[in-house]
């Protein structure tokens, strides 16, 4: 169904960036605050008006489309700025300005004494256009745009206290790793228009494409998508990124950023079905950059630097959903994650705010009775979602992912090695629910570990600082994210004959695997039963440990046990440490000596200055002979009018 007005839902943000950005500085705070808010909420209401235009028609016409403009025409290639508002485009529409609006809000409390709150804000309503865009876009070129605009926003505001060198520095590297990733993105782009002659998403899902062909353009897309949506090994610049303003953690790396990689998988499902083999390898890396993330949660002291751990790790499953072929259970964590982990990055940033900047966990404690009761029970709400200790929305959606890797028939027919003897990779689905089940544990035990050594026991930050609540305009948004992540449970039930479930809505939307149905390896109360002890499991052991009145003991009792490994995972494994020694270091020492060597001794050195000096020298002898002298003049002329005459006469 074609409109005409699907366009303003990624521009009015935009204008918003650019009002704000221009003349902010001169407006009252009042009135740049209703522009930045404005133009979001407006975004939302029309996102939310076509959402239920979407709802209402029947399978493949379920969907708005507009062709704003052709953008370029090159030969065979025309690249249309078109927007296309489906069912999940629409979805993920409403979370990004959903959740944008009231992390905006909360913005207004957070940052309101800071003196470059302008320029904020215009970031802020830029990164919203941007990732609209992202979302919206019905190729791959305009979503291309939208993802390197996305991560040009990330970098400004990681890095919006550029005046602090650690936190420049944070803002530099997640640009740096994010574009490693987009060139992998780039390529995959140019192989698809290399071998179709198409970028648009229904020319490329109807275009035949052989499987080598499919496997290397899948495979160069996920490179981007480990970059933006931090899975290995390109995750290192998202713990980093924790030193942006926390608003932008919640917003950016929480809730619709990093989820863009996930969300680019499920929309090219049609390319990843033909692609067996990248998708073992998409859902090989997201469980094992699940179970490093948890496992490096463990040990973080600094809340914020937990809670990006823990995104890394929900990531992961996300992809190992895409990476099964359960493209709905992925994308439904990816909306249910937005709401709980949105709202413990903004229930960090009122602990921070209310401790005046102390992000240290052993610094905490007891906060619940110190002031902070509606912080506490926020945090408290989102943590059950995170560790399904009870049914909701964390507790359905992850734990379906790991129910659809269990039972997937994706990998069955696919071998080890080229030979078709060799073992098949159908033992890949349970191990990968044996290993999802372990990270889930941990999961539950490093969040439970976070709210209890944060909110419970007695207080042990300095006598001077007295935590307070923060104001209603930053507490609002936060209890409407818990409620959010209660709710949120509805639409991700199990079970295609709910009508209002996430499954349900989306039938149709994604492609089918190759492997056919999926088996029931387990039966599904069972399965859920086990996620149910594993979540209390977690629980369990983190209250033996950190317990109220325990403090810091659990740290303590484990360091005891294993000191080295303790230290390890405080350090994030020094996976940083050996990216600096084998990656940054090399290439600043190649980088030094091609400048010295190759550019200021050859080409400086010899090629361009050394031509000038060589036709300066020459030019100093000549000038000798051409100094007005008439007496040298004719002396030189005689001189070889004889030499003439001796080479001519004398020696023919």
């Amino acid at each position: 169904m074609e409109v005409s007005w699907l366009y303003l839902i990624p521009l009015l943000p935009l204008l918003g960036a650019a009002v704000n950005g221009l003349v902010g500085r001169f407006l009252p705070k009042a009135w740049l605050y209703a522009v930045a808010l404005l133009v979001v909420l407006l975004s939302f209401c029309i996102g939310l008006f076509a959402w239920f235009e979407v709802a209402r028609l029947p399978g493949e016409s379920a969907q708005l489309r507009q062709l704003v403009y052709t953008w370029f025409s090159v030969g065979s290639l025309r690249v249309d700025l078109g927007l296309t508002f489906d069912r999940l485009s629409g979805t993920l529409v409403l979370v990004v300005t959903g959740v944008g609006f009231l992390i905006h809000l909360y913005s207004v409390g957070y940052m309101d004494e800071d003196p470059a709150y302008w320029r904020y804000f215009a970031y802020l309503n830029l990164f919203v256009s941007m990732m609209l865009l992202l979302v919206l876009a019905d190729n791959l070129v305009a979503m291309f745009v939208g993802w390197e605009g996305v991560g040009l926003c990330s970098y400004l505001l990681v890095g919006f206290w550029y005046d602090d060198e650690t936190k420049a520095y944070a803002g530099r590297k997640a640009f740096i790793v994010n574009r490693i990733g987009d060139f992998g993105f780039l390529i995959g782009i140019f192989v698809l228009y290399f071998y179709t002659g198409q970028v648009g998403f229904q020319a490329l899902k109807v275009a035949p494409l052989s499987l080598g062909v499919a496997s290397a353009a899948a495979a160069l897309l996920f490179v981007g998508a480990t970059g933006k949506s931090a899975q290995l090994p390109l995750y290192v610049w998202l713990p980093d990124a924790m030193a942006g303003p926390t608003p932008v953690s919640a917003l950016i790396h929480a809730a619709t950023m990093v989820t863009a990689g996930v969300y680019m998988v499920a929309r090219l499902s049609f390319l990843y079905v033909q692609a067996p083999g990248v998708m073992a390898v998409v859902a090989t890396i997201g469980i094992l950059t699940a179970l490093l993330g948890a496992v490096i949660g463990t040990a973080q002291m600094d809340i914020k630097r937990v809670l990006a751990y823990s995104t890394v790790s929900q990531l992961g499953y996300m992809f190992v959903g895409v990476g099964v072929g359960a493209f709905a259970a992925g994308t439904a964590h990816l909306i249910t994650h937005s709401f709980f982990k949105a709202c413990l990055f903004l229930g960090s940033g009122a602990v921070i705010h209310g401790l005046h900047g102390e992000q240290d966990l052993s610094r905490m404690g007891g906060l619940r009775r110190a002031g902070l009761k509606h912080t506490a029970a926020t945090f408290f709400v989102a943590t059950v979602a995170i560790t399904g200790v009870l049914p909701i929305s964390g507790f359905f959606s992850k734990d379906e992912i790991l129910a659809q890797a269990l039972n997937t028939r994706a990998f069955d027919f696919l071998t080890v090695l080229p030979d078709p003897g060799s073992p098949r990779l159908s033992f890949l689905g349970p191990t990968i629910y044996l290993v999802g089940t372990l990270t889930a544990l941990i999961t539950s035990f490093y969040m439970w570990r976070c709210y209890l050594l944060a909110f419970e026991g007695e207080y042990r930050g300095p006598a001077e600082v007295h935590p307070h609540e923060a104001p209603w305009v930053m507490t609002l948004p936060v209890w409407i994210l818990a409620a959010l992540s209660v709710v949120g449970a509805l639409i991700v039930l199990p079970g295609h004959d709910l009508r209002f479930t996430w499954e349900h809505f989306t039938e149709g939307l994604f492609a089918r695997t190759r492997g056919g149905a999926p088996a029931e390896r387990l039966p599904e109360l069972v399965a859920f039963g086990i996620a149910l002890v594993v979540a209390w499991a977690g629980f369990a052991t983190a209250w033996s440990l950190y317990a109220p009145g325990r403090a810091l003991e659990g740290d303590e009792r484990i360091a005891r046990v294993s000191p080295g490994l303790r230290k390890a995972l405080a350090a994030s494994l020094y996976v940083d440490a050996l990216y600096d020694r084998l990656v940054v270091k090399p290439l600043w020492a190649t980088a030094r000596t091609l400048w010295r060597v190759v550019d200021a001794t050859l080409i400086d050195g010899l090629l361009v200055n050394g031509t000038a000096q060589a036709v300066a020298s020459v030019g100093s002898v000549l000038r000798r002979f051409q100094n007005g002298d008439v007496q040298r003049y004719a002396a030189v002329t005689a001189v070889g009018v004889l030499i003439l005459v001796y080479v001519f006469l004398v020696r023919g």
